[in-house]
């Protein structure tokens, strides 16, 4: 995995993509060998009146571990499973940092974790995750919709 850097985002994505308009538009990057992405919690993030959907924490901690499983098999990757625990309610204005990394890669299953963490450090949330890189013919439907930008890593020197 490249060891730090800004990751590209997509147009399309829920996550990251620039032009989905419900979407969180959030940029991830690549810290000594972990996927980190930060947001502050938004009012749309709300599940149960002032606490973050457990659905909205979940999609941060998958979108994290996708791209750690994406840069350690330098393929694009998809999810195909997930464990999560939610520890602690998350709070709408939250500020919230999402981390993750690969704990052991196989040539077709990547295993990661991932912690969200609020801004003194404890940990809200934990997940791990089995991710699989994407069949060879579903590739080339991912790499029109990257989008990077000159302080980025380019997508072209993080796939094989």
């Amino acid at each position: 995995m490249k060891d730090s850097g800004h990751l590209p985002w997509t147009r399309s994505c829920f996550v990251c993509g620039q032009d989905n308009p419900h979407g969180l538009r959030l940029k991830a990057r690549a810290e000594n060998g972990r996927v980190v992405i930060e947001h502050t919690a938004r009012d749309a993030d709300r599940g149960w009146r002032h606490i973050v959907h457990g659905g909205i924490t979940m999609t941060l901690l998958d979108e994290a571990m996708t791209w750690a499983a994406i840069l350690r098999a330098r393929r694009a990757c998809v999810a195909a499973e997930m464990t999560t625990r939610l520890r602690r309610p998350i709070e709408v204005g939250q500020r919230l940092r999402v981390e993750a990394e690969v704990v052991e890669a196989r040539p077709k299953l990547l295993l990661t974790s991932a912690k969200v963490t609020d801004a003194s450090g404890q940990v809200l949330a934990a997940a791990t995750g089995k991710y699989v890189p994407m069949p060879e013919g579903q590739i080339s439907l991912c790499d029109k919709d990257f989008v990077s930008a000159p302080h980025t890593l380019k997508p072209e020197e993080l796939f094989l």
